[in-house]
């Protein structure tokens, strides 16, 4: 009975998670960064940013134990939930054995394009990403080219800040440029600490994005993400010298010159840093880069 109780948590309340997680023999898992949405509203409004319509497959990253899920399923959504955690996952095959619910067991980033290759990409991506793994998450949507319809989480403030950030601000990052160009961001948001238990030292931003329909077309889009990586591999060197040091590593191939007259092809001085340069001037710079090597 006390099982079956717990089955109806009430996911406002601290005191019940609290009770239910030492009942189940489980806690909040450091390791996973994992925090409950213990305020509804937040909740709501991470749901309706996704703008769900009846029948859209959805997924969701990271359900702990379903607070989110029940707003989802209130939209009649076909539902797919990937949980690394093995207790949530027991937890969520219970709660949810009456709905139409599949649950994916194991690190999402290991286990989605087993999903994609079964269902193709879903409508929408949603969840109250972990903190330490939400960049990885959204960088393997981008860089296996299978980005969804709309993708809507609640991440770190200073993640959200670097999303959203525009070229020569502190914030513009390499993956800035790698969302940006990918997708159209928005900051949907704060929320502050006090909205999870146990209550975060850190703040956090619902972000929305979705696929760019104005997107360079890139000739190797894998060049593309490692020469952006590359030249913010320290920030307060110059283009020149992070391009010495790319041409020694990972873009050898390419050699020393022709990185650097990627650049100049743009306008582009070697004296200056890589915050300075736009998402396109990059993805204009990488196919140029890519022509020039392939007609050599």
């Amino acid at each position: 009975m006390e099982e079956e109780r717990n089955l109806n948590l009430n996911y406002d309340s601290p005191t019940e998670i609290k009770a239910l997680l030492e009942l189940m023999g489980l806690g909040p898992r450091k390791k996973w960064s994992q925090n409950f949405l213990i305020n509804r509203n937040a909740r709501q409004r991470l749901v309706d940013t996704l703008e769900i319509h009846e029948g859209d497959r959805i997924w969701e990253i990271g359900p702990g134990l379903g607070a989110i899920t029940k707003h989802i399923l209130e939209k009649k959504a076909d539902l797919t939930v990937f949980e690394i955690d093995p207790g949530y996952i027991e937890y969520l095959s219970m709660a949810f054995a009456d709905e139409k619910v599949k649950v994916v067991k194991g690190d999402v980033i290991k286990t989605w394009k087993d999903e994609y290759e079964i269902s193709g990409s879903p409508e929408g991506v949603i969840g109250n990403f972990p903190y330490n793994a939400a960049s990885a998450i959204i960088a393997s949507f981008i860089e296996n080219r299978t980005f969804p319809r709309q993708l809507a989480a609640i991440v770190q403030s200073e993640m959200a800040d670097r999303v959203t950030a525009r070229p020569g601000t502190k914030n513009y990052s390499s993956f800035s440029i790698i969302c940006q160009y990918a997708c159209d961001v928005k900051d949907a948001g704060a929320i502050g600490s006090g909205s999870f238990y146990p209550k975060p030292n850190v703040s956090s931003k619902i972000i929305k994005m979705t696929p760019r329909k104005d997107a360079v077309e890139l000739l190797d889009p894998e060049l593309f993400f490692i020469l952006v990586r590359d030249c913010f591999s320290s920030r307060r060197k110059t283009l020149q010298n992070n391009l010495k040091n790319a041409a020694a590593r990972r873009l050898q191939k390419y050699g020393t010159e022709l990185l650097f007259h990627g650049f100049e092809s743009q306008g582009i001085a070697l004296s200056a840093r890589a915050e300075t340069v736009t998402v396109d001037q990059y993805a204009a710079i990488a196919n140029e880069i890519s022509r020039q090597f392939k007609a050599q």
